[in-house]
């Protein structure tokens, strides 16, 4: 019925819109609903929170007692949830006081014990005090001139500062109070940790060890359900550990709670063909989802965790491929002349891309082809990589320190470093000025210790900022020699410049009579246009698919001089470290992203990121650790004769081998943080019955289950053993 005043609606007439006033609601949280206690309302207005932490904020606001009284009550009082009509005079009803008192959220700073709309006192400052962010940030310029301290030692005097450690920057009460907010699987499933949590393990990672950061990285970066989960394992592993050796393992309790368990997602794919391409094919199915991925091989019987590592072993070993022509390369052969097995079997020399410094991606024109396919590829590693850290596996991957420094956007234990330029000070009469003096005297941009700030514009990627020339003389030496011996140049000519007894002709005489001399050429000193240089990067490999790449509009024809030195080691550097390989990052990142946000990483240093994703790398035990680690069953025990054969041929392994070994065993050539120690399940030795002397040995890589036949001697059973870590494949036996 139209309202009245209106015409009756006829067909193909206009509309009528009702602008008649529509009621609204509002919901609220009361409580305590305790007798002696006044109520509390919370208004329910913010889509971030959910009920739990809204009723946390209720029963901090209420006169429960301490605060510890109040959390240990939280589940006693009656939680009401209230709705009710919102009316045009609601703000001034509320200004009234003659309702409930309501707490409404605001914007708070990343101090808030609880949540954001918690209040807290006004801080009363007089002129000899400071902030809480100002003595944070002492502490980050503390902690940085001693790292500089530890790596450069000789650039100072023993008095000159004092040396402290990583672990003496720990804060041991912060460290405690954030261990106490991750142990409560509610506050994790509600996402109602305080928000200093997040920003203390961010922005000053040096206050926690890696442990404690590691773990908070485990609880939140990948959603409630994996966080709930990882900590009942987590407990079930403690438990473990205390377990006394040679006891059954320990089973449920059928009484105990337990919230859930992660969904297994099995993909099958085969194991001969084109491997890559069907891995490509898993992570753009299984980027976005939460479950696990477990992969088993077409034709073979094993299932689980084994052939799930195998998979990613070899896909690791796939990315190396030298033919991708997406890793920075040459045309020598490094590392050695022989054949190199890294999983997919022995394999020619230049086969894989083996660079002492480890992989970074190659530059490449942003236009071409080749950079379409290697945007590709870098998207999946993205998602690779990080799909390897959200299911807890490793792989045998030598990334660079570059790489993995922009894959947690920048080195924030060390960010600040640059701005100190303390490394470059000469030693002179002024030996014995303070250092309280030098770091006053830098204004207060050199004492920022923020990241570089990623730019969104077209000319800048976000990682810009983040390399310096250092780098590429790590990741490209011959190049970075190169540019390095170009930049002594071009200090000489600076320092001409700045002569001022000089005049101007002979300023320009003496530059122009400037010659480049190689520290490994043999030949004379020559004019540096006599290089014939142009304003164009060269690959360092054939097999990048492109001959020259401009460094600036038509650069091929602009030649390098002394008159544009410095801007041509600016260009080459940039385009090395971040134009030519923008493309590749930011197809990298938005896979990374898929899986969960890469800034979860910025809590990390590039070595514990290393150490994150593909465990030690040089696997090393002793003969306690083969003891103490390992669990000899069903035949042997810790002083049975085969067993300390086992132990002894263990201990004899060169570093390829004992990879083997772990390869065959566990799935992985690496082992977790922590060694042996850490390796869960725990690797067990059988006695393999009906074997004679001719037999092999045999394992489940699920369980790390090592079928072992009792070998007469430890030459026999090293023969047999590395005989089997050669075998490719997943069959029963």
């Amino acid at each position: 019925v139209p309202p009245p005043g209106t015409t009756e609606k006829t067909e193909g007439s206009t509309p009528v819109i009702d602008t008649t006033h529509q009621p609204k609601i509002q919901l609220y949280l009361r409580g305590p609903n305790i007798p002696g206690v006044q109520d509390i309302e919370i208004e329910l207005s913010n889509p971030q929170w959910t009920i739990f932490r809204a009723v946390q904020e209720l029963i901090q606001q209420s006169d429960l007692g301490t605060r510890q009284d109040k959390m240990r009550r939280i589940w006693e009082p009656t939680y009401t949830i209230v709705y009710r009509e919102v009316h045009d005079d609601y703000m001034s009803e509320k200004e009234g006081g003659d309702r409930t008192p309501t707490v409404c959220s605001k914007h708070r700073s990343w101090l808030s014990p609880v949540s954001p709309s918690t209040p807290t006192p006004t801080p009363t400052h007089t002129s000899s005090s400071c902030t809480v962010d100002q003595v944070l940030d002492l502490l980050k310029h503390l902690y940085v001139l001693t790292q500089q301290y530890d790596e450069h030692p000789h650039y100072y005097d023993e008095n000159e500062i004092v040396s402290m450690t990583r672990e003496d920057m720990h804060s041991k009460k912060l460290t405690n109070k954030l261990l106490q907010q991750l142990q409560d699987p509610l506050v994790l499933s509600a996402g109602a940790l305080p928000s200093w949590c997040e920003h203390l393990s961010q922005e000053f990672p040096f206050l926690f060890p890696f442990e404690t950061r590691h773990l908070y990285f485990t609880c939140t970066a990948f959603g409630p359900s994996r966080s709930i989960v990882w900590l009942q394992s987590q407990r079930d592993v403690t438990m473990e550990r205390q377990r006394t050796p040679g006891l059954s393992p320990r089973r449920d309790d059928p009484h105990e709670y337990r919230v859930g368990r992660l969904k297994h997602e099995r993909v099958q794919v085969p194991r001969e063909g084109d491997l890559l391409a069907w891995a490509h094919q898993v992570m753009l199915v299984h980027a976005q989802r939460k479950s696990i991925l477990e992969v088993e091989f077409k034709g073979e019987e094993g299932t689980g965790l084994g052939p799930t590592l195998e998979f990613y072993a070899l896909v690791a070993a796939e990315l190396q491929r030298k033919d991708l022509g997406i890793w920075l390369c040459d045309d020598e052969i490094h590392m050695g002349n022989t054949p190199i097995d890294i999983g997919e079997g022995l394999k020619p020399p230049g086969y894989y891309v083996r660079r002492p410094n480890g992989l970074f991606p190659a530059p490449l024109p942003q236009d071409s082809s080749h950079c379409d396919r290697a945007e590709k590829h870098f998207w999946f590693l993205g998602v690779f990589l990080a799909k390897v850290l959200q299911d807890n596996r490793l792989v045998d991957l030598p990334l660079s320190h570059q790489f993995l420094k922009l894959l947690c956007q920048g080195d924030r234990m060390h960010n600040a470093s640059d701005k100190f330029s303390l490394l470059t000070r000469t030693r002179s009469g002024d030996d014995d000025v303070m250092l309280s003096s030098l770091i006053s005297d830098l204004s207060e941009k050199e004492l920022e210790f923020d990241p570089p700030k990623v730019s969104h514009s077209k000319e800048k990627p976000w990682l810009s900022g983040m390399l310096t020339m250092d780098d590429l003389r790590e990741i490209d030496p011959v190049r970075g020699r190169f540019l390095m011996e170009l930049g002594e140049l071009a200090a000489r000519k600076a320092r001409i410049q700045t002569d001022n007894t000089l005049s101007a002709e002979t300023k320009a005489h003496q530059i122009q009579n400037l010659s480049y001399i190689s520290c490994s050429a043999a030949g004379q000193p020559m004019r540096l246009e006599d290089l014939a240089i142009t304003f164009t990067y060269l690959p360092s490999s054939n097999v990048f698919g492109f001959n020259a790449a401009d460094l600036t509009f038509n650069g091929s024809d602009i030649e390098v001089t002394m008159e544009n030195i410095e801007e041509y080691i600016d260009l080459t550097v940039e385009y090395c470290l971040e134009r030519g390989i923008a493309r590749q990052m930011e197809a990298f990142r938005d896979g990374f992203s898929q899986v969960f946000p890469m800034e979860k990483l910025r809590s990390f240093t590039p070595n514990e990121v290393r150490l994150m994703l593909c465990g030690d790398q040089n696997p090393q035990w002793t003969r306690e650790d083969l003891i103490n680690y390992t669990e000899p069953k069903l035949g042997y025990t810790r002083e049975s004769a085969g067993f300390l054969r086992f132990v002894n041929v263990l201990v004899g392994m060169s570093g390829d081998e004992r990879k083997a070994f772990l390869q065959f065993t566990t799935g992985c050539s690496s082992l977790p943080p922590g060694g042996l120690a850490n390796l869960q399940p725990r690797l067990t030795i059988v006695r393999k019955v009906d074997a004679g002397e001719g037999s092999y040995p045999s394992v489940n890589t699920c369980v790390h289950y090592l079928k072992l036949p009792d070998y007469p001697s430890e030459e026999i059973l090293r023969d047999r053993l590395l005989t089997a870590t050669r075998e490719k494949g997943f069959h029963l036996n």
